[in-house]
């Protein structure tokens, strides 16, 4: 199956994306150059919020060093079109416009776009953000890129109602596995990948996508409409030496209040992912000698989305670092922490912040010891309201993951 997706993806760029190089583009110099992908899947509810921000990126354009370029992807409900921002390009002027419309979710227009990057600004390395709605983990239930159907979809990443023009949250979206194959058969070295999109800092997350980003950025919480501050990003942030100060930039944007949503609070932490296959071996290690409880308790372990039915029964992220507290004993407890944070170089939250729970929505407090990145526990709950879920069971789904495959964690007899 992999192969042949790959197959058809190779095909379909030769023959499909040459067009694209035949518009207007801003040639790259001899310089040492940077250059930063952000890709927009706004054909959905965030439409307006994607005109926003690109409003907010020509801002900061001006103020780029030389070498510094952004190439913005956008797929709204107007249309979809390719921008190229630098010092001296800052207006708002598409350098392509597609004649047709294109399925942002589909790994085939993202292999496209990348394709299209890597050969008009080629660079060392690049930075690459992913903005749109998402779920974390949770796989998508419609791929059928062809054609969205017309249910709400919960979904991995991104979301495309087809041709909506008055913008939903019913489409196809992209698998996180599907976009890890999308980024390693891209060839390109991505120093980091920032999720501007809710709950996508988790550690089957981070894992999946271990092997084709340095680090990745991102919020375990859902955020709000308005995301990052890209005025601020450009210059404080997606071409800093460290990327750590994109997650900083982010949240002292929401701290300082330059936005008229960022009272809903804010969570973000960067992950260092050369740490994470270590971190995976360790938690195995600890798991593999304990009689875990079947449906682990985890009352009072810091949510950053609690279970919710007005999300389709999507489940509680929890802490990940409260999960395993209250799975192994303090001394081992401690020294896994001491990986997790080998991987965790930066961390930051407002006191508060709002999330869905338990069919409300409402304030949050965060706990002064979270870690940051959320982590799924079996529940029995998940097992129970399966048939109320679109996902089945979500205790089944998660143990396909790679992270629970990878930490041995043990599968409830009731689900072998």
């Amino acid at each position: 199956m992999k192969k042949s997706l790959f197959f058809i993806i190779a095909i379909t760029t030769a023959l499909l994306f040459s067009a694209c190089s035949d518009g207007d583009t801003y040639p790259a110099d001899d310089e040492p150059c940077k250059t930063v992908i952000i890709y927009m899947s706004a054909q959905n509810s965030l439409s307006g919020n994607a005109t926003n921000d690109l409003y907010e990126i020509s801002q900061g354009a001006a103020l780029l060093k030389k070498g510094e370029t952004v190439v913005v992807y956008i797929d709204r409900n107007a249309g979809t079109e390719i921008y190229v921002f630098d010092q001296t390009h800052t207006q708002r002027t598409p350098a392509y416009t597609f004649s047709s419309n294109l399925d942002s979710s589909d790994p085939t227009t993202m292999t496209r776009m990348l394709d299209w990057v890597k050969q008009h600004y080629p660079a060392p390395d690049y930075g690459l953000v992913l903005w749109s709605h998402a779920d974390g983990w949770l796989p998508p239930l419609n791929t059928a890129y062809t054609k969205a159907d017309n249910e709400i979809q919960p979904l991995s990443f991104g979301i495309d109602d087809g041709n909506n023009l008055f913008g939903t949250n019913k489409g196809t979206s992209l698998s996180i596995e599907n976009l890890a194959e999308v980024l390693e058969q891209s060839g390109m070295k991505f120093r980091y990948l920032l999720f501007d999109c809710c709950l996508m800092q988790c550690l089957e997350v981070d894992y999946e996508l271990r092997n084709v980003a340095d680090y990745i950025i991102a919020s375990p919480i859902s955020i709000n409409v308005d995301g990052a501050y890209y005025t601020h990003q450009l210059t404080h942030g997606l071409f800093s030496d460290d990327p750590v100060d994109i997650a900083r930039t982010y949240y002292d944007d929401v701290e300082s209040g330059i936005s008229s949503t960022y009272y809903m609070g804010i969570v973000v932490s960067a992950v260092k992912t050369e740490g994470l296959d270590s971190l995976a071996t360790l938690t195995r290690e600890l798991l593999a000698d304990k009689t875990l409880p079947m449906w682990p308790d985890m009352s009072d372990v810091q949510a950053y989305c609690g279970y919710n039915s007005f999300c389709l029964y999507r489940p509680d992220y929890f802490d990940a670092g409260g999960v395993m507290s209250r799975l192994l004993p303090e001394a081992e407890y401690a020294l896994w922490l001491e990986q997790l944070y080998n991987c965790i170089v930066y961390k930051a939250g407002t006191r508060s912040f709002f999330a869905y729970a338990y069919g409300s929505y409402g304030n949050f407090n965060l706990s002064p010891d979270f870690c940051g990145v959320s982590m799924f526990v079996p529940q029995q709950k998940y097992t129970a309201n399966a048939a109320l879920c679109k996902y089945g069971d979500l205790n089944s789904a998660w143990f396909k993951t790679s992270w629970a495959k990878a930490i041995g964690y043990p599968v409830p007899e009731e689900l072998q």
